[in-house]
């Protein structure tokens, strides 16, 4: 089995730096990891790590765990897709998904269950959010 090659700390914060440069959606967004930012961004990639399962039961858990402890003070959702994509690629996955900004707010709300989530990624059918 081939070894799966995780995101850095470091690769996240560029990720998030990039993504600001490249689509502003408000004036005051700012890359900057909020106080406990880099303590959780450790703890996500250690959650991955110890994630039971396929590539994209860990991709799940980066996705979530950016989207809902909110490590940047801006970026977050943008970050968290592009991050899991990235670490898809890297591990010659493709993320598959239809866009659309309320199942982000789904997510971070916890409305969907991991493996809606999964299902999602992978290029399926996920439920539309309602609150």
């Amino acid at each position: 089995m081939k070894e799966v090659r995780y995101p850095t700390i470091n690769e996240i914060i560029e990720i998030n730096k990039n993504i600001l440069q490249e689509i502003k959606v408000r004036k005051a967004d700012r890359s900057a990891l909020i106080f406990s930012g880099k303590k959780t961004l450790e703890d996500i990639i250690k959650d991955m790590k110890n994630k039971k399962g396929d590539l994209f039961d860990k991709a799940v858990v980066l996705l979530k765990g950016i989207i809902k402890n909110h490590p940047f003070e801006s970026g977050n959702r943008r970050t968290a897709l592009v991050a899991t994509a990235s670490f898809l690629g890297v591990n010659n996955e493709k993320l598959n998904i239809t866009h659309d900004i309320n199942i982000f707010q789904g997510i971070r709300e916890s409305y969907y269950a991991g493996d809606e989530i999964k299902n999602w990624l992978k290029g399926g059918e996920i439920r539309a959010f309602k609150r």
